[in-house]
């Protein structure tokens, strides 16, 4: 089992680029192809028609194609100088290479229908998470999509993630998040081929409302037979919220991965009261690994 094909949206920021490091670093070990995806944005489709209120539409519509325009700039940028100072083979098709391939792909569109379109034919979508909060809101709202929309896993690094950290992530330590529910099972199936060769994999038992499941030391019982051995860590006895009991036992194993199921509960129960997966979209200083 491995990861063939991986999708990396790009979105014209300066995040762009940790997130094809990381298509890189997975895509090598696996000899997997990277196709980076911009979304083109269409002004006439996105502007708000403003009537009545003395607004020129057509300097608003011009304004938006001048954004656009750039943030594709920038994505294309962003591939070119990434392919260029890794070496990178350019490719399309599923042909053997001994190393990777990549390619780039301009659309216009929805980032959400485009997302949908193109994340349902991949093994794993890598995306970055930015510093500055209005660029975190796209991205959120693209991790959202690809895990509801595209069905796919998703692994989000933090935009300050070193080539050291990104190394970690495929050969560090890694923490496993279980509470017995369907997405974590999902997540855990999905990410297996990232978690073979590991110094230590941790199972931190975060169970709240799922009575009757399978315990954490089952599913070390489940790994083993892939050949992963993980213990069972103590997250449960930790204060705090379950999200900050898990980046607590990453920082304390210096853990490279964190894998977990991604919105156990319903979308609405997690808009009105927040959850697990908002705080680690928002603050996950780890890469996170999840499906829902």
């Amino acid at each position: 089992m491995s990861f063939k094909h991986v999708l990396v949206p790009l979105f014209g920021l300066d995040s762009d680029r940790t997130a094809l490091d990381a298509a890189l670093i997975v895509a090598r070990a696996h000899q997997a192809h990277v196709q980076a995806l911009h979304a083109v944005a269409d002004p006439l489709k996105t502007t708000p028609l403003m009537v009545d209120v003395g607004v020129a539409i057509a300097e608003v519509v011009a304004a938006a194609e001048r954004h656009a325009e750039a943030r594709s700039a920038q994505a294309k940028s962003a591939f070119d100088g990434w392919m260029r100072a890794n070496n990178v083979a350019l490719g399309d098709r599923p042909e053997p290479h001994p190393s990777a391939t990549a390619e780039f792909r301009a659309e216009k569109g929805q980032e959400s229908e485009l997302l949908a379109r193109f994340g349902r034919l991949t093994d794993l979508i890598i995306m970055a998470r930015p510093k500055s909060e209005q660029a975190l809101d796209l991205v959120a709202v693209a991790v959202e999509d690809a895990l509801f929309s595209a069905g796919r896993p998703v692994l989000l690094i933090p935009s300050d993630c070193t080539p050291a950290q990104l190394e970690a992530m495929m050969n560090g330590a890694a923490i496993i998040s279980w509470n017995g529910s369907i997405e974590a099972i999902r997540s855990i199936s999905a990410a297996l081929p990232l978690l073979g060769d590991r110094p230590r994999v941790r199972v931190i038992n975060v169970q709240d409302s799922h009575a009757g499941v399978q315990s954490a030391a089952d599913l070390v019982h489940y790994l083993a037979w892939h050949g992963i051995s993980a213990s069972v860590g103590e997250g449960a006895e930790m204060g705090g919220s379950i999200a900050e009991k898990l980046l607590l036992a990453a920082r304390e194993v210096d853990a490279g991965l964190l894998v977990m199921g991604a919105y156990t509960h319903s979308r609405l129960k997690h808009l009105v009261l927040g959850g697990v997966t908002s705080h680690m979209i928002d603050a996950a200083n780890v890469p996170v690994f999840m499906t829902h």
